[in-house]
């Protein structure tokens, strides 16, 4: 995939990064010309320095070609404004910092992807929205006398195995369980009668030896 990420700042130069490890080409625009410099020497990336709100600038990363675009500077207005220009030429995935909830409610309804709360704001999170990972962090492990485990966060895709399935329909092992289901915004507790959706958040507790075999269910 090409990407441009806009803001090389620590969430950007991470998500840069991540993106770049993952085998993606990335193009990153920053207005600042120490940090550009940075940039460059540290990532293999091509580094841009330039105003994203410029659209001269914006078309010379080849934004007609680019298939995702993320906009994390610190700024509300310059991160919807550049994703709304990216909108207009057609890139297909569009993720924007947006610091007010009302501000991000229209960014969406206007046709950018997400617009992500800085409290959000990881840059692995912002890589799966990008990327569409369906597993967005195996974010915390714990060694305990009885073996090692991991939480395990994915996000329903409309083609993981388990989209429209209830809990009680999901196989379940001794090793591992649903701890807890983020639904619209809502925390809910494992009920084995409830409906995964596309879009929900499942949270899942397994033991070390079997996250590939959870990753499995939940992915495919």
């Amino acid at each position: 995939m090409r990407v441009v990420v806009v803001g090389g700042g620590k969430v950007g130069s991470l998500l840069s990064k991540r993106l770049i490890d993952a085998g993606h080409e990335v193009i990153i625009i920053d207005i600042d010309e120490s940090r550009c410099r940075v940039l460059s020497e540290e990532l293999d990336a091509t580094v841009i320095k330039g105003d994203a709100t410029n659209i001269e600038v914006l078309e010379s990363t080849g934004l007609e070609g680019v298939d995702a675009l993320a906009a994390v500077t610190g700024h509300d207005e310059v991160n919807i404004l550049v994703g709304l220009i990216a909108k207009e030429y057609g890139v297909p995935r569009i993720v924007v910092r947006v610091s007010d909830k009302r501000l991000a409610r229209m960014a969406e309804r206007l046709g950018l992807t997400k617009a992500v709360a800085p409290e959000d704001i990881t840059a692995e999170h912002i890589a799966s929205l990008l990327l569409r990972e369906p597993i967005l962090s195996e974010f915390s492990k714990a060694t305990t006398p009885s073996g090692t485990f991991s939480l395990l966060e994915f996000v329903i895709t409309s083609s993981s195995l388990v989209v429209d399935r209830r809990l009680s329909e999901i196989p379940a092992g001794g090793d591992w369980l649903v701890v807890a289901v983020l639904k619209d915004d809502q925390l809910k507790p494992p009920d084995p009668s409830l409906e995964l959706k596309e879009g929900d958040r499942v949270l899942v507790l397994a033991r070390a030896e079997v996250v590939d075999d959870v990753k499995k269910i939940f992915v495919g």
